[in-house]
This record gives C-alpha cells, sequence and structure tokens, in this order.
C-alpha cells in the first residue's frame, strides 16, 4: 500500500563514482553492475543519496563541451538534432550494428524452427543436423544472442538518450541566459518549461525508438527474402505488395500524427502559460474571486487540447493496429497465393511462415513507435531550434580607454518591441530617443519623470537589456542593480543577500545596517537563516526591497549602482536612512543612477538630476538647474519632506509599545518553521485505488470499465491465435495423394479471410475503445484537480507550495497522461494478451509443458515484484527531482535582468547543470532498471523455448504436427512478447506515478464555505459598514496569532488609515475581510452579516481591493480590466480616463485589444499598478482596500490619482493600509496595529492631541527629522 512520507528538500552526497564506469563488457551486457542499486531497493525505499551520480562524461557539462564545437552558433540554418548526430555517431553505430545482429538472429532462428519441425516430421532438415537435441541447443544459442544483442542495442539507446534529453534542458537554459528582451517577450515562461520538459522528453523518446525506423524495414527485407527462399519469388513479391501499401498508409497516418502534434504543442504552450501565470498570480485572483474566469480560460483551451489527444490517439490506434496485424496479412496473402499457384502446401512450411513473419511480428511494434516518436520529435526538434536561433542579449560596450564609473551616451535611439497578434515586432513600441548624456565617475545622479517616462527603461538601456537602434552607450565598469520589482529566490535571506558570493562577515553586518534590515532580522523565526518563499511571499514590500538592496551593497566590485526607485517600497526615515547609510556612505565613490517616483525631498542631494518625459530627456542638470525649469519639482520635493511612513515607530516608538519578537516567537514549532515544506513522496507500490481512481474518472465504475477491456483484448487474442492455427489446420486438409479433403481450398479461403476481417475490426475497436477510457480519464481528471488547486487556501497551501512543483505536475506528470499512458495501456493490455495466448498456445500440446511453467511463472512474478520495489521508487525520485529544475529555470527567467546585470550567467549555469544533472541520475537509474529485468525475463522466454522445443523431440511423433508447430512458433514469440509485456507493465506503473501524483491535489485542503451559507443580492453591501468582532488568526496552525482579538467598528463611508510597524498585522486585516485565511475565533461583520456565513466568491465579488503589487495576465488589455466581461467599452474607457492611461491605451493602437504580454512585461509597473487601480474603479463596491495603490507612480501623477480616489469613493469605505502619512492624515480615523492588535484606534486630530500617543509620537519625531 503507497504511503506519503516527506521526501528529501535535495539529494544528498551521492556515491563519487557510477559503477557503469570501470564495468566490463560482460556486466554491462547482462546489467550486473546496476544489481547492488536493485538489491537496495528491494529491502529499503530508495533515497536520493542511494542512486549512483551521472558518469562523469554523461554530465551536462562535460556533454556541452563536446556540444560546442558542432553547434556553437545556432542559427535558423542549423539543426541541433544534426549536432546531435554528429556528436554521437559512434555509440548509434553500435546500436545499429546490434540491432543488424538481432535481425540476422531472428533470421537464423527460424531456419532452427523449420529444422526442428522438419525433424519432428522425420524429413531432413537444412542443417542435415539429425540429432534434434542439438538443434534444441542450437535454437537456445541463437535465442540468447537475439536477445543480448537487442538488450544492448536498447541500453546504448537510452544512453545516449539521457545525454540527449540533458543537453536539450542545459541548451535551452544557457539561452535562456542570453535570450533578448524581444525573444524574452516572444517565449514566456510557460513555453520554455515546455521546452525543457516535454520537448526534451519528445527527443529522449525519439532515440529509444527511433533506430527502429531503420531497423524495421531491414527486418521486412529480410523476411521477404526468406519467404521468397521458402516458398518462390511470387509468394515473396505478393508480400512485398501488402508490406508496400501496409507501410504507405502508415505513413500517411504518421503526417496526419505530425500535424495534429503541432497543433498540440501550440495548444499545449498556451494552456501551460496560462496555467503559470494563474498559479503566480492566485493570490490577486483570490482577492478579484477571478477563479471561475481564469478556470473557463484554462478549460476552454484544454477542450481544444483534449480534441487534438482524442484524434491524434484515434490516428495512433489506427497506425497501430495497421502495423500490428500486418504479419497477419503478410502470412495471409503468401499462403493464400502460394495455395492458389500450387494447391497445397504443407504444415512444416505454414508454422515457418508464422516463424518468418514472426520477424515482422518482432519489429512492427518497434516501427510504430519509431514512426510517431520520430514524429513528435521533429516537431521538438523545430520548436528547439527556432527558440535556440533566437535573437540574444548583448553586453554593453566597454570603451577603450577605461574609465570606470563612466556612462556615455550620444544620439541614442532604443526601444523596447511590442507584441502584436502574438507576434513581437517594433510598430507602437515604446522608444527613447536621441538620448546625450555624460555621467562621470563617482556621481549621483537621480532619475524621475511621469509614469512611462522611460525612466526603468533608461536602465534597462543602459543594462544593454533594451535594442538600441542607433547611436552609442558606453558603460565602464560592472554594475550591481536593484530592480523596481524585487527579484526574490525561494532561499534564505542570507542566501539572497550574498548572491552565491563568498561569505564576509564584516561586510556582511555593514550591507545589513545600510540596507535597514537588522532589526526585522531580529523579528524573523530563524534570523538571516528564515527561508523566503517564492517571489518573497513572506516578506513585506519593504522588506522585499531591502534585501534587494543588500544584495546589490553586498556585491564587492562594482562601480555603477543601478537603483531602480527601490525607496518607494520603504518610509521616508528608512529611506533616508537607506540612502544616508547605503547610497551615500557604503556606496560612496561609486557612480549611484537613483530612479526616485517618492521621497523627492532627496531631490536636493543630488549631484546630477535627469527629468525623462515621453522617452526623451528633457531636464538634465544639477538640482538648482533643474527645478528651475521644473518648478514642480521643487513644489514636489517641499511636499515629499513631510511624508511621513507610519512605519518609523519602529525605531522611536519600540520602547512604548514593543512588538517583543520572543511574543511571536514562544509558541513557534521551530520544526514547523520551514517555509517551503518538502514534496511528498510515496512509496510502496502504486495501489489499486489509483488504477481504480483513474478508471472511475472516465464517469462510469472503474471495475466495470476494466472488465469490459479485459473482454475486448480477450475475444480479439482469441481470433488472432485461431489465424495461426487455421493455417496450420488449412495445411492439414490439403489434397494428399489424391485424396479430397472434406471441404475445398476456396471454402477453408474463405474462413480464412473472415477470421482476418472479424479480428481487424475487433483489434481496431479495442484500440479505440482504449484511447475513449484514457482521454476522457485524463479530461475529467484535469478538470476536477485544476479547481481543486485553484481552491486551495494561499496560507496553507499556495504559501508552502512551490510553483514549479504544482507546474511540474500540470505540465510534464500531464503530458505523461495525456500522451503517454494511452499509449502505455494499448501495448500493455495487447502485450499482455499476447504473452497469455502464447504461454496457453505453447502449453495446449501437454499438460507437461504447464507443469515446467509453475517454477518458471514463480520466478518470472519473483523477479518482476524484485525489481518493481526499485524501479517505482526510482522514477518518483525522479519526478521529485524534476522540481528543482523547473523551480530554478521560473526563478532564473523571471530575474533574467538582475543575473545578468551582476554577471551570474556562469554561477547560474553551474546551477542548472547541478540539478539536471541530479534528474538525469534519477531518470537514467530508471532506464537501467529497466534493462536489467529485461534482460532477466528475456533469458526466461529463452528458458520456455527450450522447455518447448526440449519437450516436443522428447515426444517426436506423440503430438499433432499442427498443435506442435503451432506450440513452437508461439514459444518463439515469447523472446519478444515476454519483455514487451513486463515492459509495457512497468511503463505502465511507473507512468501511473504521474496519475498518483497528480491524485494528490485530492488531498490537499480546499477553501469551503459554510455549510449554512446566506445567500446576498448584487446589491451588497449597500452601506459599508465592518466590525471586527475580537478576531483573532493564525495562517497555519503550527504558526503563532497574527490577529490578537482585534475588535474595531467602522461606520459605512468612514475612511481609515491602518498603520503599524513590519509585522503589526496591517497586511493580516486585509487577508481576513476578504477570508483569505480562516479565522482561529471571532468573526468579521459586514453590513450585519458575518462574512463566515457568506459564500467565498460571493464575499470577494463584493470587495474591492489595489494591491501594492501591480499582477496582470497575458491577454487583451479588456481582459484584464474586466475578465468576466461584465462592463461595456464605454465604462472602461472612463476609467482609463480616471487613472490617467487613456492617452497613452490610445497610442498603443489597439486600444482595449493591446495585448498584454505574460505578467505585464511590456508595461513599466507603474502603468500596471493604475491598471489595478481601474479595476477597483470600475467594480464600484462599497468597501475598497487601498495597500499603497501608487507607490509605483510618479508624484504628479499620484497626486492626480488620491485626487480622483477621493472623489470616486467619496461614499465609500475605505480601509488604506499606509505606508506613507500623506495618504492617510484625510482619513477620518486612524488605526495603529501592534502586534496583532489594535493600540489606538479614532481620528487624526484625536491622535495628535495625545501627546503620549504613538501617531502623535510618529509626527513628532518626522517633524524633528524634517
Amino acid at each position: 500500500m503507497a504511503q506519503y512520507v516527506a521526501a528529501p528538500p535535495s539529494p544528498s552526497s551521492t556515491p563519487p563514482v557510477n559503477p557503469l564506469t570501470s564495468a566490463s563488457l560482460l556486466s554491462q551486457l547482462l546489467v550486473l553492475w546496476f544489481q547492488p542499486l536493485v538489491s537496495l531497493g528491494a529491502r529499503l525505499p530508495l533515497s536520493f543519496s542511494d542512486l549512483y551520480p551521472v558518469c562523469l562524461v554523461d554530465s551536462c557539462a562535460a556533454l556541452q563541451r563536446r556540444l560546442s564545437p558542432l553547434y556553437s552558433s545556432p542559427s535558423p540554418e542549423s539543426s541541433l538534432a544534426g549536432a546531435f548526430l554528429r556528436l554521437f555517431r559512434r555509440p548509434l553505430l553500435l546500436v545499429f550494428a546490434n540491432y543488424c545482429l538481432y535481425i540476422a538472429a531472428m533470421a537464423l532462428q527460424s531456419y532452427v524452427a523449420q529444422a526442428l519441425l522438419d525433424y519432428l516430421h522425420s524429413r531432413v532438415n537444412i542443417f542435415r543436423i539429425s540429432n534434434g537435441y542439438a538443434l534444441v541447443a542450437l535454437m537456445a544459442a541463437v535465442s540468447v544472442v537475439a536477445i543480448t544483442c537487442r538488450n544492448f542495442a536498447f541500453f546504448l539507446s537510452s544512453r545516449v538518450g539521457t545525454n540527449m534529453r540533458s543537453l536539450v534542458m542545459s541548451c535551452i537554459f544557457y539561452k535562456s541566459l542570453r535570450l533578448s528582451s524581444a525573444a524574452r517577450q516572444q517565449y514566456t515562461t510557460g513555453q520554455v518549461l515546455t521546452l525543457m520538459s516535454v520537448d526534451a522528453e519528445r527527443v529522449f523518446n525519439a532515440m529509444m525508438q527511433g533506430p527502429w525506423l531503420f531497423v524495421a524495414p531491414l527486418g521486412f527485407v529480410v523476411c521477404l527474402v526468406l519467404i521468397g527462399l521458402l516458398f518462390d519469388a511470387a509468394s515473396a513479391l505478393c508480400g512485398l505488395v501488402v508490406l508496400v501499401f501496409v507501410l504507405s498508409l502508415s505513413v500517411i497516418q504518421a503526417k496526419k500524427i505530425s500535424a495534429v502534434q503541432r497543433q498540440l504543442l501550440s495548444v499545449v504552450d498556451e494552456r501551460v502559460k496560462v496555467t503559470s501565470e494563474a498559479l503566480q498570480g492566485v493570490r490577486v485572483i483570490k482577492f478579484y474571486a477571478w477563479e471561475q474566469s481564469i478556470a473557463s480560460r484554462v478549460l476552454q483551451i484544454r477542450d481544444t487540447e483534449v480534441s487534438l489527444f482524442r484524434k491524434l490517439h484515434m490516428y495512433m490506434v489506427s497506425n497501430s493496429v495497421l502495423l500490428f496485424l500486418t504479419p497477419v496479412f503478410l502470412s495471409g496473402s503468401t499462403l493464400g497465393l502460394y495455395v492458389l499457384l500450387h494447391g497445397a502446401i504443407s504444415v512444416t512450411d505454414a508454422f515457418t511462415l508464422v516463424a518468418l513473419v514472426n520477424i515482422c511480428r518482432a519489429v512492427v511494434n518497434e516501427f510504430t513507435s519509431a514512426l510517431a516518436a520520430l514524429s513528435q520529435a521533429r516537431s521538438s526538434f523545430r520548436r528547439i531550434d527556432k527558440f535556440l536561433a533566437s535573437d540574444e542579449f548583448e553586453t554593453p560596450e566597454r570603451p577603450s580607454i577605461r574609465q570606470l564609473g563612466r556612462v556615455f551616451v550620444r544620439n541614442a535611439h532604443a526601444e523596447w518591441p511590442s507584441e502584436r497578434d502574438g507576434e513581437v515586432t517594433s510598430e507602437n513600441s515604446f522608444a527613447l530617443k536621441g538620448l546625450n548624456l555624460t555621467i562621470e565617475p563617482g556621481s549621483l545622479v537621480m532619475i524621475v519623470g511621469a509614469v512611462g517616462a522611460g525612466k526603468s527603461s533608461f536602465l534597462q538601456f543602459l543594462l544593454g537589456e533594451m535594442a538600441v537602434r542607433s547611436g552609442e552607450c558606453l558603460v565602464d565598469g560592472d554594475i550591481s542593480y536593484v530592480s523596481q520589482e524585487p527579484w526574490i529566490r525561494n532561499s534564505s535571506v542570507k542566501s539572497n543577500i550574498l548572491f552565491e558570493s563568498p561569505f564576509d562577515s564584516e561586510r556582511y553586518e555593514r550591507v545589513l545596517e545600510a540596507s535597514q534590515l537588522s532589526l526585522d532580522l531580529h523579528a524573523l523565526p530563524n534570523g538571516d537563516q528564515t527561508e523566503i518563499g517564492e517571489k518573497g511571499i513572506n516578506l513585506s514590500g519593504g522588506q522585499k526591497a531591502r534585501v534587494a538592496i543588500a544584495r546589490a551593497f553586498y556585491r564587492s566590485q562594482y562601480d555603477i549602482l543601478v537603483l531602480d526607485d527601490p525607496l518607494s517600497a520603504v518610509d521616508p526615515h528608512v529611506a533616508h536612512a537607506i540612502f544616508d547609510d547605503g547610497i551615500v556612505a557604503l556606496a560612496a565613490g561609486k557612480t549611484r543612477l537613483l530612479v526616485l517616483n517618492s521621497h523627492y525631498d532627496l531631490l536636493a542631494r543630488a549631484d546630477k538630476i535627469i527629468v525623462f518625459q515621453d522617452g526623451q530627456i528633457v531636464g538634465d542638470g544639477s538640482y538648482h538647474e533643474v527645478v528651475s525649469r521644473f518648478p514642480n519639482l521643487r513644489y514636489e520635493s517641499k511636499q515629499k519632506s513631510h511624508s511621513i511612513h507610519l512605519n518609523e515607530e519602529q525605531e522611536e516608538e519600540e520602547n512604548r509599545i514593543p512588538l517583543q519578537p520572543a511574543e511571536l516567537k514562544k509558541d513557534v514549532n521551530l520544526e514547523a518553521t520551514r517555509l517551503v515544506k518538502a514534496e511528498d513522496r510515496v512509496t510502496g507500490t502504486v495501489g489499486a485505488r489509483i488504477y481504480r481512481a483513474y478508471l472511475d474518472e472516465t464517469g462510469g465504475n472503474g471495475i466495470v470499465v476494466l472488465l469490459v477491456l479485459l473482454v475486448a483484448y480477450s475475444v480479439s487474442q482469441g481470433l488472432r491465435v485461431l489465424v495461426d492455427w487455421w493455417q496450420g489446420h488449412w495445411a492439414s486438409n490439403m489434397t494428399r495423394r489424391g485424396v479430397d479433403p472434406t471441404y475445398s481450398a476456396t471454402v477453408f479461403g474463405m474462413w480464412y479471410l473472415g477470421f482476418i476481417v472479424v479480428c481487424t475490426v475487433l483489434t481496431l475497436g479495442r484500440g479505440f475503445l482504449m484511447a475513449e477510457v484514457c482521454v476522457r480519464s485524463a479530461k475529467n481528471l484535469h478538470e476536477e484537480l485544476f479547481h481543486r488547486v485553484l481552491s486551495a487556501p494561499i496560507t496553507r497551501y499556495f504559501d508552502v507550495t512551490p510553483i514549479g512543483r504544482i507546474l511540474n505536475r500540470f505540465s510534464n506528470d500531464l503530458d505523461q497522461m495525456d500522451s503517454v499512458l494511452p499509449q502505455q495501456y494499448q501495448m500493455m493490455f495487447q502485450n499482455v494478451a499476447m504473452s497469455v495466448g502464447s504461454l496457453v498456445v505453447s502449453a495446449v500440446s501437454s499438460y507437461w509443458i504447464c507443469v515446467a511453467y509453475i517454477p518458471m511463472l514463480v520466478v518470472f512474478v519473483f523477479t518482476g515484484r524484485y525489481f518493481n520495489k526499485t524501479s517505482r521508487e526510482v522514477k518518483r525520485l525522479e519526478g521529485i527531482s524534476r522540481s528543482p529544475v523547473y523551480n530554478l529555470f521560473g526563478e532564473t527567467l523571471s530575474g533574467l535582468q538582475t543575473i545578468r546585470a551582476f554577471k551570474m550567467q556562469r554561477v547560474f549555469t553551474d546551477l542548472s547543470e547541478k540539478v539536471v544533472d541530479e534528474n538525469t541520475a534519477a531518470y537514467f537509474s530508471y532506464c537501467a532498471a529497466g534493462r536489467w529485468l529485461a534482460v532477466r525475463l528475456d533469458w526466461l522466454s529463452v528458458l520456455v523455448i527450450f522447455v518447448v522445443s526440449l519437450y516436443l523431440v522428447a515426444t517426436k511423433g506423440q503430438i499433432s504436427p499442427v498443435i506442435a508447430g503451432l506450440s513452437l512458433t508461439y514459444s518463439l514469440m515469447l523472446m519478444s512478447t515476454m519483455q514487451n509485456t513486463v515492459r509495457s507493465v512497468d511503463s505502465t506503473d511507473n507512468a501511473m506515478t504521474s496519475v498518483e501524483r497528480l491524485l494528490h491535489f485530492r488531498s490537499i485542503p480546499v477553501e469551503q464555505d459554510s455549510s449554512e451559507c446566506l445567500p446576498i443580492d448584487d446589491s451588497w453591501p449597500s452601506q459599508g459598514a465592518i466590525k471586527f468582532d475580537h478576531l483573532c488568526l493564525k495562517y497555519r496552525p503550527e504558526l503563532p496569532l497574527v490577529l490578537r482579538g482585534v475588535a474595531m467598528e467602522i461606520a459605512a463611508g468612514e475612511k481609515i488609515g491602518i498603520c503599524g510597524r513590519t509585522g503589526a498585522g496591517k497586511s493580516s486585516l486585509m487577508i481576513a475581510l476578504f477570508r483569505i485565511c480562516e479565522f482561529d475565533s471571532g468573526t468579521v461583520w459586514i453590513d450585519g452579516l458575518d462574512i463566515q456565513k457568506l459564500r467565498l466568491n460571493d464575499l470577494r465579488r463584493s470587495l474591492a481591493i489595489i494591491p501594492q503589487d501591480p499582477v496582470l495576465f497575458s491577454g487583451t488589455l479588456r481582459e484584464n480590466l474586466d475578465p468576466f466581461g461584465t462592463y461595456s467599452d464605454v465604462e472602461m474607457w472612463a476609467v482609463l480616463q480616471q487613472v490617467h492611461l487613456a492617452d497613452a491605451v490610445a497610442k498603443w493602437g489597439s486600444g482595449l485589444d493591446f495585448i498584454v504580454s505574460e505578467a505585464g512585461s511590456n508595461l513599466s509597473v507603474g502603468q500596471r499598478q493604475l491598471l489595478c487601480i481601474g479595476r477597483a474603479l470600475l467594480k464600484n463596491s462599497k468597501i475598497v482596500v487601498l495597500d499603497e495603490a501608487t507607490a509605483s507612480v510618479d508624484s504628479a501623477t499620484d497626486s492626480l490619482i488620491q485626487a480622483t480616489i477621493k472623489q470616486t469613493f467619496v461614499d465609500k469605505t475605505v480601509l488604506t493600509i499606509a505606508h506613507r502619512i500623506d495618504t492617510i492624515l484625510h482619513c477620518d480615523k486612524i488605526a495603529v496595529m501592534d502586534s496583532g492588535r489594535v493600540a489606538e484606534f479614532a481620528s487624526p486630530t484625536e491622535l495628535l492631541a495625545k501627546p503620549n500617543s504613538a501617531f502623535a509620537a510618529l509626527v513628532k519625531r518626522t517633524a524633528s527629522t524634517n
């Protein structure tokens, strides 16, 4: 029974050397080098430390060094597939050589079978060997050669295929680090992840199956030649016509399959992209109650995907059945023509024909798989080549005469690409024009301008991220960079700051002080070892900004410090401290470029101020020079000097209303302080309940579905055996010595043809039935589980689960279920039916053979169970080891600008090689485990052949010729069917681990509505009165309370400012109001209704929020404003006018149909923030929550938006989470939060009138500072 245990967070230390490195040829042929791991896996569940590491020659780094000379400059004309063929030509030749030996051994085996049948009929055989036991020994020896060559070829293919997979993944990662902005906009994160997961997997499959596309025709040719030698040229020619006809149909089908796969790849890309965006933005989705809209969008794409998969599998079933029955068509046409021409055929020749077409039977299934695999790989290689040939980031030019820290720009013109109808163009793109600028070393330069003026674009231009069309830009020196949206990795605070640099304790302490992080570290559960979730989910906006600033300060060697408005996320006091202690003091002597959207009081301290407007520099000079031309800057700088961020309490008021970090720590389970939980790993067998659950998803009873499938495959296989038996029966009833048979040859022939037709129809029918079962299960399962994931709670699931882990299951695991599992089920049922049929037919000749089968079946079962323990665990470990690959790829793509600015490409390349090698170690171990089993089962099949042959020789003359011939030929089939059966059963079992991983979503917590939900109408809340009723709240059971008995009443229409230091509970109030987290005790009332008794969707759709972090989704501007299509274009344009974006949108050319790129990357952060404000205005709710709504916009726009908000929300209840005092001074009341409690709640006037109030002390402190 499967059990869930916590998997190790990452692979631990591994053995230094893979035993394959020193394995002898015999050890490789028999896979003896892998035996210790199989033995260990049979005793204990394997862990990462048990797996063998990749061989040094198979590591990413070694493979890349070998590939580079062959594929150093990717271009549209070059091909990665061609480079692979050149790189691996020697092992590929060895693969083909072994397969050719296998075909030769199979051909010789058919002649030995004929000799044995001749011996049984007391005729002289082709070898002139009169001793039957010698023929038995020869049969066994030939069979051993065949299985040895076949298995060694498979092993070599798997090793080369694994190397190709690793190279594809590493090439895509290396290219991702070099993508230009235009290319990055063209390829979303989902598309890149699909390339390195789905497409890399298909390249591996192509290597495993591809050689059969060339080996199988060789088998066909050998078969036809032998038929010609056995019968005559006419029979061989007839067989050739049948083969050509069948293969022509197969090629036509393959083209259809390829066309569908190309369509599928783009649809899968789109689904993965939208799924990725939904997971990345799930917090905002829940605040907006957009789950239904996002789910509908994903499921609409999914419906298209499922219909294409249904078409694909129908084509593939038709093709596989056509090729599966090729031996039947071949033997039937050959036998029919020979009887027609010669009037008779011997039983020996009839069953020798069956043995000959057994060569076709052995390779035809592989030929089917090869066609499908190469067709898929062809499409994948096209996509990979296109990606690898895309435009690359160009490192900024260095001047010939070095003057570190100097920036020189002359007549420069640069522009961003724009996306229109899926194509990246320059039309309507934002551009920087006519830039002329000189920045001297050591200067402190401040950059200002309105939203969308080009401030951030200018910094990206200096970093080389923006395409330069003309002019000159020289940046001399190394850059340390802080992006406007801080890039935070899923690691500890310390790791984020060090950023892979060596630890220097003295410098580290200075950086913490300069970035004002020291106090925060004391409050965190584990100090600087506290783990930060993906994208800093457990840090405030200010903390994220300060961690990014600390990372920039910590860099040991840099000449230019580039800061893209990080001070907007922190309060004026902290901003001044960072400015004084860090930018001015710690970074003294460096060239410093600082974008400002707030804190304009700092402008007077700049050496140079640059003013941007519409992509042009309209002001450049000292403070006095610039403010003389732009008087508004002087006014705003004075105004901003009086802006107070309320978190200043953390120093002035700490002694009076202390946070007491110990209070928050005392009830924390230190074992549970790890934020991101280790991925659940299942141990033990893939239980019957998983198979039952999968089949139940068809919409019917899973057991009934299974029984129907078993009946369908049993009946069709019975017809298949009947066709072969009829050949011998027909031959034994031919005219002999003038004695007419009971029935004419015509009657026998018509029966034979009828059996073939019925067999074909039944085989097609069972294949279509299986495909429909699998497609329906996959469709229904995805729909159920995606809805469940979207319903999972933020704090108890998404905050502790990496997005890469979830995306891994909705991409790679789902692809396994969609594309691999239907084929695996088809092959498993088919091979099991053939194996059982072969064993039954072989045993029909005597019960002694049945008795001999008993110990062999015992060995068979024991070997399979012994092996499955290892194989299953290795497959699960491989699935778990994929998550770090996904996480690293996702993090790297989101932080490309920072990585390149810090010149950390090599470091991240090394990290990618490490995680890919760890995944490859598990992946190749799984392949090796399959070979270990295949070799042993093939030896068992040789034993079956030996036993049957020996018994037939020992009982010569006692068994019917027809039964003897059928028993021998079907025992020969076991050599291929036995291995194929176990391989397909094992492959299906392991593919079902993907279903198992997906079904684990059923066990995740979900947000639930009350059992007695109160109905509300569209006008609720009609007033907007809010009452916090002794509310206590904790994010997860093992964590301390973040709200401790909050009691506060807010009248309808009141404007409430909420303030308090980091961790005081400000954001927790917002989370409680939207029921993002369920309450520990107490409740919240809105207009007299307990919100715990409302449907979550009703509650959240009735409230409006403007979040601090603006989140947009790919699609049109209209969809981002109104995903449900509720509002008219007129209303949306009116809102755009209110947020002062209408003119900009009009300039973009497409209006509301303007295409927003993934995460809104083609808009500035300020523009994104304005669109989020527009969403709230459009919603027109009675209750609005503002979480620093204008942090990323310039001062002028901020003033306009604040005026709009005041005017529009005049009759609304507004809760403002304050970061600047000027945003809440106008509020009716101020709520001062501390340690999860409401420390003060009154009007600003009343609080200021109390000298000892925290609010008054804050104002006093700020006044003295200014």
